[in-house]
């Protein structure tokens, strides 16, 4: 299976921390079909503060599958976006998550996905 190129896109419903993604966890012996190895690479994460007015907080988070580990603390100020450049890689059973210190927060995660051969 050839590298897909996925994208991530969230509106912050709530102040409390987001999962963007969790990439799969590898089952190639009893899934049917297979789930295979799989690891994302996170080419850009984008954040957008679309309210008229204050700041909006991200805090971005690694979690390796049992611990938070933070990554990035970025203020984004209104009506503005800042960009933040990987690669970050993403490996079985890791996620992303997002956590903003206010509604007006939208994010856009560009990552590609690598699968294994089988």
């Amino acid at each position: 299976m050839a590298d897909v190129f996925k994208r991530f896109t969230q509106k912050a419903a709530n102040t409390a921390a987001i999962t963007i993604f969790t990439v799969p966890v590898a089952n190639v012996a009893a899934a049917t079909p297979p789930t295979p190895v799989s690891t994302f690479i996170v080419q850009t994460i984008v954040l957008h503060n679309d309210s008229g007015s204050g700041t909006v907080n991200a805090k971005i988070t690694h979690n390796n599958g049992s611990t938070d580990i933070e990554i990035n603390n970025i203020d984004v100020a209104h009506g503005s976006t800042q960009q933040l450049n990987g690669p970050f890689v993403y490996e079985g059973g890791d996620s992303l998550k997002i956590e903003a210190s206010s509604t007006d927060l939208t994010s856009d995660i560009s990552v590609l996905e690598v699968k294994q051969q089988q």
